[in-house]
């Protein structure tokens, strides 16, 4: 299982004890654990799938959209995936809030890096988008009120341009991700 191999690398790089669970029957397998990003704790669970050779990275947000605030989610998270280039974040029928992205590898072998750059991304997008997202998912503040405010005020101060990407800078990442 070569993706699930490389996860567990992942995992040990970074000197985590997370194990995989292996499902050698349909040749997955997966693993969860907690990461904090704005000092709550996000669950992050990665799945891989050998026969399609596809590898996924989740996020979920510690909280969930209340009942009435659904669609300002949706419109909030039309406009941050229209501004990244990597994976999508998006809100279920029940209000759970999660980030994806799904990477094929067939005919190759993933590295590290790619795995870390994919997880590294959907962590940069709850860390920059955080206050915005609780804002709208929350509380009676809607979406557009928020992406007006955010396109009138210039960008914050730490975000540096990379061509057309934009990176935080207290969050470092291997890839430039754009927010």
């Amino acid at each position: 299982m070569k993706l699930a191999t490389k996860v567990q690398e992942w995992i040990t790089e970074n000197g985590w004890s997370d194990k995989i669970s292996y499902d050698d029957e349909n040749q997955t397998s997966s693993v969860s654990f907690i990461y904090i990003i704005n000092e709550q704790p996000f669950k992050v669970w990665v799945e891989t799938d050998e026969n399609k050779d596809i590898l996924t990275v989740f996020i979920y947000a510690p909280f969930n959209a209340v009942p009435n605030k659904l669609n300002d989610c949706s419109i909030l998270f039309n406009h941050i995936n229209n501004n990244t280039v990597w994976g999508g974040i998006a809100c279920d029928k029940n209000g759970a809030i999660r980030w994806r992205h799904s990477v094929n590898f067939e005919d190759t072998t993933p590295s590290v890096a790619a795995i870390e750059n994919a997880f590294r991304v959907g962590g940069s997008i709850f860390k920059t988008w955080y206050d915005e997202i609780t804002s709208v998912a929350l509380t009676k503040t809607t979406a557009q009120e928020l992406i007006n405010h955010r396109n009138a005020v210039p960008e914050p101060e730490g975000v540096v341009a990379f061509d057309e990407y934009v990176a935080t800078q207290d969050y470092p990442s291997p890839l430039k991700s754009v927010h």
